[in-house]
């Protein structure tokens, strides 16, 4: 009888304990799901009139402001034209962060994977005064390729959410992309177009100017048949022409008159004008480049080399 109690009793036990085993892996599990996230943020690109990138290390607050045509980039001192395409890249690089896994769950954890206040680049985006997203961009960790057959390592970046205990796990070198200063965000373009609907370069000098004219799909300078190779040669190096020299202690309106310039029209596009203009009061700056597509924008052009690849003369095409 007591046998038979005891075995009651076990089984009870038993059932009792896989019931609350059960239960706790229940409950574990619930909460995996409250705290992993398949997206990390979520917004309409369209509706975003800033960012802010609060950068770690001496670099300076970089902000980013839509235009009613383009974007700014800047501090509280100056603004500049910033580069559209890397604005649009960045917050749609952000709307691809998924958690491949959760790195660590408590604020002491943070400094080990920096996405403290201090340690971390912080990016805050913005749709006027309402905030559409606020990450912590900490370290990153890099790992070989696990075989022969793998061409690249992993690259793993780990992040926080504003308001949010848990690090995440991200693919990428997001540092790359954040942790940058006002410059690298700047439009640094000259000229962008594309060599196939160019059908027209006017060269302005002051003693030897030329039109070069598209016709009947050849290229023609004073009715005289250009050379093919020369042309296509000239155009593939200049329809992308950017520059990272700015000169931003003289104002645009103070230049004066082009010493000699390029007027690229053609198909699909807004002719590209590029000016040159001489500079005495700066030894070290004293040509300066222009464009009408990053109007406000001066760029050096005294050591960058862009005179001698943009501005040349007639006998450089013909035959």
């Amino acid at each position: 009888m007591f046998k038979k109690m005891n075995i009651k009793s076990l089984t009870i036990v038993f059932v009792v304990l896989l019931a609350i085993v059960v239960l706790l892996r229940i409950s574990e599990n619930k909460k995996g799901e409250r705290s992993f996230r398949k997206d990390l943020v979520n917004f309409d690109v369209a509706n975003v009139s800033g960012i802010s990138i609060i950068p770690k290390a001496d670099k300076e607050q970089v902000n980013l402001t839509r235009q009613a045509v383009g974007w700014k980039v800047g501090n509280t001192d100056k603004s500049y034209n910033a580069d559209e395409t890397m604005v649009d890249n960045m917050l749609n690089d952000l709307l691809k962060l998924v958690p491949k896994r959760v790195a660590a769950t408590s604020e002491d954890k943070w400094n080990d994977f920096e996405v403290t206040d201090s340690l971390a680049t912080r990016v805050i985006v913005k749709d006027g005064k309402n905030v559409l997203a606020d990450i912590f961009i900490g370290k990153f960790s890099y790992q070989q390729p696990k075989n022969q057959y793998q061409r690249q390592g992993t690259m793993t970046s780990f992040v926080r959410l504003a308001g949010d205990e848990i690090i995440y796990a991200v693919d990428g070198f997001l540092s790359m992309t954040y942790n940058r200063d006002i410059n690298s965000y700047r439009n640094k373009y000259l000229i962008k177009t594309q060599k196939e609907n160019l059908n027209k370069l006017t060269f302005n000098y002051p003693d030897s100017s030329f039109t070069m004219l598209k016709e009947n799909d050849k290229w023609m300078i004073s009715g005289l048949l250009a050379d093919s190779a020369s042309v296509d040669k000239y155009l593939s190096s200049i329809t992308v022409t950017s520059n990272q020299d700015f000169v931003d202690d003289i104002d645009v309106g103070t230049l004066g008159q082009a010493q000699y310039s390029l007027l690229i029209e053609g198909d699909n596009f807004t002719p590209v004008d590029v000016k040159v203009f001489h500079n005495l009061l700066d030894t070290v700056n004293n040509v300066l480049l222009t464009s009408n597509i990053n109007k406000g924008t001066i760029f050096s052009g005294t050591k960058s080399g862009l005179i001698e690849k943009i501005f040349v003369g007639k006998d450089k095409f013909l035959k």
